[in-house]
This record gives C-alpha cells, sequence and structure tokens, in this order.
C-alpha cells in the first residue's frame, strides 16, 4: 500500500509542474500557462520569469508539506484526497466570487434582476452569424464546428477525434 500511495505522490508532484510547462508550450504565453499565470508565479519565486530547478524543488516542497496534514513527513492516500478536495473548493470559491462581481455592476454585494438580465449573451453573439436575432440548426451546427477545430486535440470537453476520423469505433 505504501509503495501505491508513494508512486501515486511522485505521480501527481510531476503532473503539477509537468502541465503548466506543456500547456504554456503549446499554447503560448496565455492565461493558463504564461507567465502571468497564478500557478507560474508561485513556482518562480524570484519573478524572473525563469524556473530554475530550485525554484521547482522548492515548490515540491511547498505543495507536498500542504498535504502533509500531520505533518509526519508521509502522505496518506486521505491527506492527499483532502488537499484535493480542498484545493478545487478554493478554486471553485475564487471562480464564484470572480463571476459575482462581474454580475454586481453597481458594486453594492447583490445582483439585482437587471443586472443578471443585462449579461452579454456571448452565445447568441457567436453563433447568431446574419444577426437575424435566432441561432438556426445550421448556425449551432457551424459555431459547433468551429468550436472543436479551435479547441483541437488537446480538448478537456468535446469530442476529440481528428476531423477525418469515423463516427463509430468500428469504422462504419
Amino acid at each position: 500500500m505504501k509503495r501505491t500511495t508513494l508512486a501515486t505522490l511522485i505521480a501527481t508532484t510531476a503532473l503539477v509542474i509537468a502541465v503548466p510547462f506543456a500547456a504554456q508550450a503549446e499554447r503560448g504565453h496565455n492565461r493558463h500557462g504564461g507567465p502571468d499565470s497564478e500557478h507560474m508565479k508561485a513556482v518562480d519565486t524570484n519573478g524572473d520569469g525563469d524556473i530554475s530547478k530550485e525554484e521547482i524543488q522548492a515548490f515540491r516542497t511547498t505543495m507536498f508539506n500542504a498535504a502533509d496534514a500531520d505533518q509526519d513527513g508521509a502522505l496518506t492516500l486521505d491527506e492527499m484526497t483532502l488537499h484535493h478536495d480542498t484545493m478545487e473548493a478554493q478554486r471553485k470559491a475564487e471562480r464564484q466570487a470572480r463571476m459575482f462581481e462581474k454580475l454586481d455592476a453597481d458594486g453594492n454585494g447583490m445582483v439585482s434582476a437587471a443586472e443578471f438580465a443585462a449579461r452579454p449573451m456571448r452565445g447568441m453573439e457567436r453563433f447568431d452569424t446574419d444577426g437575424d436575432g435566432t441561432v438556426s440548426d445550421e448556425e449551432r451546427e457551424a459555431g459547433r464546428d468551429a468550436m472543436k477545430d479551435h479547441r483541437g486535440k488537446w480538448s478537456r470537453r468535446g469530442d476529440n477525434r481528428a476531423p477525418d476520423a469515423p463516427d463509430t469505433p468500428d469504422g462504419e
């Protein structure tokens, strides 16, 4: 059991470090993996824009210590699960706070029906290509195809097949 936990810890740590670098290389310097992302700022402790082995090791140590709830120098599956769930809840709360802040246009700490209704209709704006105020099946399909092309093979959602892949697993 300890080998499995250790292997899981090592794999998780490797992913925590590798994924942002892969994302940065694939997408360029954008909000997900660029030099201004929160994750990169946490790793780049001296703020020079470069990530050293020492900074990565310090980040790994910080992540390990944050997950090691009883500070015994070892992680249990329960500690890893608790840490993961805590971090996920924190990210969710931050997203909700940002969304609420955007909706609360007058900054009074409440979202009125008018503020809620005033939200941009980005889907309508994006899909209604002929500007007639409705989205036809053809416009919806074209928009869906454009999003698939944009997301490409690294998509987390949707259809990850190559454009020329068959619709069925057996090619029929």
